[in-house]
C-alpha cells in the first residue's frame, strides 16, 4: 500500500513538473481582438491516460486550467498572456494574414510565442496556424495546427521532444460572452515514460468573458 502511494504521488508530481504543463488548448479563432480591446478567457481541459500505474495496470487523467487575457494591438494583430495550469507564464502574438482584424469572410492567422513553464524549469516556444469561418455572434468554427517545444533552463530539468498536432473547435457566442468546445490531438513523447503511447487526445472548453450573461441575457 505504501509503495503504491509513493508511486502515485511521485507520478503526479512528475506530471506537474514536466512538459505536462504546456498550453495544450487554443480557445481562439483566427480573428484578432479589435485594437484597444481586452478580452479575458479561461480554458479547462483533460488529458486522459496521462499517467500509467503499472502496479494496478490503470491509467489516470490529468486536468488543467489556463487563464488568458488578450489585447488588441493594431488593425491586424493582438497579443495574449496565459498562465498554463498556474505554473508558468506564456505570451503570444497573433497576426491575421488575409486582411485586417475585422474584415469579413474566412480568417487565417499565425500565432507565435514563448515564456516559462513548469515552475520555471523550462523555456517554452510555440507556433500555431489558425483558420476560422467568418466571425459571428452564434457559431464560429475554427481549427489549425500547433507545434510546441520546451527547453530545460534549470539543472535537473528533463529534456523533451517537440509536441506536434492539430485542433478543432467552435466558438458559441461572442469572444466576450461565449464558450468554445475544442478537441486537440497531439504527438507528445513522454520524457519520463509515465504513460503508454505518444498520442494525446485533449478535450477542452474555453469560457469567454461573462459566461453567466451569455446564458442569462436578461
Amino acid at each position: 500500500m505504501t509503495f503504491k502511494f509513493v508511486f502515485r504521488a511521485g507520478a503526479a508530481l512528475s506530471i506537474i513538473y514536466t512538459a505536462g504543463c504546456i498550453p495544450l488548448t487554443v480557445g481562439s479563432t483566427a480573428q484578432p481582438v479589435p485594437v484597444g480591446t481586452t478580452v479575458h478567457s479561461m480554458s479547462m481541459y483533460v488529458v486522459p491516460n496521462s499517467v500509467h500505474d503499472s502496479i494496478d495496470n490503470r491509467s489516470y487523467p490529468r486536468y488543467g486550467i489556463d487563464p488568458e487575457v488578450r489585447f488588441g494591438l493594431d488593425d491586424r494583430s493582438d497579443i495574449g498572456v496565459r498562465a498554463p495550469s498556474f505554473s508558468g507564464i506564456v505570451a503570444n502574438y497573433k497576426r491575421r494574414l488575409n486582411g485586417v482584424s475585422q474584415a469579413p469572410g474566412t480568417a487565417t492567422a499565425i500565432m507565435v510565442g514563448g515564456g516559462l513553464v513548469n515552475w520555471g524549469d523550462h523555456a517554452h516556444l510555440e507556433a500555431t496556424l489558425i483558420t476560422s469561418a467568418e466571425d459571428n455572434d452564434r457559431f464560429t468554427p475554427y481549427g489549425g495546427i500547433r507545434a510546441m517545444q520546451v527547453i530545460p533552463i534549470n539543472k535537473g530539468a528533463v529534456h523533451d521532444s517537440p509536441t506536434l498536432g492539430g485542433f478543432f473547435g467552435a466558438r458559441i457566442g461572442t469572444r466576450t460572452t461565449g464558450i468554445s468546445p475544442e478537441i486537440g490531438v497531439f504527438y507528445d513523447h513522454s520524457a519520463l515514460r509515465l504513460r503508454k503511447g505518444n498520442v494525446l487526445i485533449v478535450p477542452a472548453i474555453t469560457i469567454h468573458g461573462d459566461f453567466a450573461r451569455f446564458l442569462l441575457p436578461w
